[in-house]
């Protein structure tokens, strides 16, 4: 299965605003939204957002059961299942996926930068051409 994600899709869920703190990194995906001023985590939510939906839909569990334990102080307390393994392979690869789609974007912004250079000077040898 060769699943991928566009730079445009990345553009549109992992944005990023100039504010006078620093920068500050929108994630939204799905109708969630997360601001962050660090842009792992940005991505690390993003993968969450799309990590979550794609199991919900598929209908399998991300977290095991919840179970009932003993507090010393607060007696009988549910306990929150931890991830299951499925979903935390699954997330780890969405970042990756995520990770990749962004390096893709520099490479192509780098390689126009280069290119609009050499069409620029292409431009000018052909308007100094003496014949």
């Amino acid at each position: 299965m060769n699943l991928k994600l566009s730079t445009r899709a990345v553009d549109k869920a992992l944005q990023i605003y100039h504010t006078p703190a620093g920068a500050l990194y929108v994630a939204m995906r799905h109708g969630r939204m997360r601001r962050c001023f660090s842009r792992d985590t940005a991505i690390r939510y993003l993968a969450f957002f799309m990590t979550s939906r794609a199991f919900s839909r598929s209908g399998f569990r991300e977290r095991h059961p919840d179970t009932l334990v003993a507090h010393p102080e607060y007696g009988e307390v549910w306990q929150r299942g931890a991830v299951t393994r499925e979903y935390e392979l699954a997330h780890w690869r969405t970042v990756r996926r995520i990770r990749r789609a962004l390096a893709r974007k520099r490479e192509i912004s780098k390689w126009q930068k280069s290119y609009d250079a050499a069409t620029q000077q292409i431009a000018q040898l052909l308007s100094e051409k003496p014949y």
